[in-house]
């Protein structure tokens, strides 16, 4: 995850972030909000922590159209102003949130339909990478999305030959 220097330097979202901010009637909104640049994100747009203020967006936004950008900014930091302005128990993307979106001029949408998104964004963002765990004894085989040293082979541990593992990367 990238940090920016400051909460916005050299990003475009300083006055999207104060614009809102005067729109919904929280002033200090730029102030009280941290917006980092992930590059570890390759599914979801944007995270946000209302209660902390901070939000992380995907790097693969920064290389899409500004509209998008600006939508994904906007949408998480409603998540922010839904928690200052009504309190931390309203629902994610609630009738709160969806009146703000609107203020925002976006629609109030959850989520992208995925042709949209590969439509907008037409980048390769790498294949996910696997892990075999396999059995040297039984040839036993099991994938995971990250190696798990812990895991066992537990018809050849319970046959009393220990059932370690051999995890090799894949794909």
């Amino acid at each position: 995850m990238t940090a920016l220097a400051g909460p916005f330097q050299g990003e475009p979202w300083p006055s999207w972030v104060e614009e809102l901010g005067e729109r919904w009637g929280l002033p200090r909104l730029r102030s009280e909000v941290s917006i980092t640049v992930s590059t570890r994100m390759r599914v979801s747009l944007g995270r946000c922590a209302p209660r902390a203020g901070t939000i992380r967006i995907a790097s693969f936004l920064l290389d899409g159209p500004p509209a998008l950008l600006e939508e994904v900014v906007a949408h998480e930091l409603a998540h922010v102003a839904v928690a200052r302005l009504h309190g931390p128990r309203c629902r994610p993307h609630g009738t709160e949130w969806r009146s703000l979106m609107r203020d925002a001029g976006h629609d109030p949408r959850a989520t992208i339909p995925h042709a949209e998104f590969e439509r907008l964004i037409p980048l390769d963002r790498g294949s996910r990478v696997s892990w075999e765990h396999r059995c040297p004894r039984c040839d036993a085989r099991r994938l995971a999305g990250r190696p798990v040293k812990q895991w066992r082979c537990s018809r050849c541990q319970v046959a009393g030959f220990g059932g370690r593992l051999i995890v090799d990367r894949i794909g």
